[in-house]
């Protein structure tokens, strides 16, 4: 990428700072942050190419920190649905969730076991164990693998 100038403006330099210093943000809650804030379309598209230029705006970091973090709870496809809820491009979307479904299996294990830790022996505790692996984002074959307890699960 090739070097932006630092923006004319000081405010939005110094908003744009204390907002990437807090965290990492999608391009999209950066912006809306900034709109927020009352700056005009030229200061925000002058922030924005600054800071993606110094690598300190960078969308894929972003995808792949909120999807480590939400990783420990959720599946691929609720994954998936909050990074582009929260204005991830498909792209960095599509790259995360492909690293992510490797381990699959065994994020659902480990879920699994915090809540459950014992197979279902009934129809209806596995229809309950089905539904809450599955609201939480991990796909039907995973489940069902977990479920049949075709591997241990490793806490």
């Amino acid at each position: 990428m090739e070097k932006a100038s630092k923006p004319e403006n000081r405010e939005v330099v110094s908003a744009s700072l204390k907002l990437l210093a807090i965290r990492d943000m999608s391009r999209s809650q950066f912006v809306d942050k900034l709109k927020k804030k009352e700056f005009n379309e030229h200061d925000i598209n002058a922030a924005i190419a600054w800071c993606e230029a110094e690598g300190w705006l960078n969308e894929a970091r972003y995808a792949e920190v909120a999807a480590r973090r939400l990783g420990h709870k959720y599946g691929a496809s609720r994954v998936a649905a909050t990074l582009r809820q929260k204005g991830v491009n498909d792209d960095a979307v599509t790259h995360t969730i492909a690293a992510m479904k490797e381990g699959e299996f065994s994020r659902a294990c480990s879920v699994w076991a915090r809540k459950f830790d014992q197979l279902p022996d009934a129809a209806e505790v596995r229809a309950k164990q089905t539904r809450y692996l599955q609201s939480r984002g991990f796909s039907f074959a995973v489940t069902k693998r977990v479920l049949a307890g075709e591997v241990e699960c490793e806490e």
